[in-house]
């Protein structure tokens, strides 16, 4: 059976759960707390704020994210301990 679902061309920090498009004050642009590191042709690395073409290993779209939470929370039922319910989907 074929997938209906449009799959992402690229995975980017724009399609991240975790990605901040518009940071104030100390708000990481990343959620995750993932800065991207770049060379210039030097020994020195820079560290930056992700940017929304910018990607990295801990990236999850909403949907995964979603799929995650509920794991888990199946996880812990089993346990008998009820989950703790964290910010509502949007």
């Amino acid at each position: 059976m074929k997938d209906t679902n449009m799959p992402l061309l690229r995975r980017t920090c724009s399609t991240c759960c975790a990605f901040n498009p518009a940071p104030e004050g100390d708000d990481p642009g990343c959620l995750n707390l993932t800065s991207i590191i770049e060379q210039y042709r030097t020994p020195k690395e820079f560290h930056r704020e992700p940017l929304p073409n910018d990607y990295c290993d801990s990236h999850q779209t909403h949907e995964e994210d979603s799929a995650e939470d509920a794991a888990i929370a199946v996880f812990w039922m089993t346990l008998g301990i009820e989950p703790r319910l964290g910010r509502s989907a949007d």
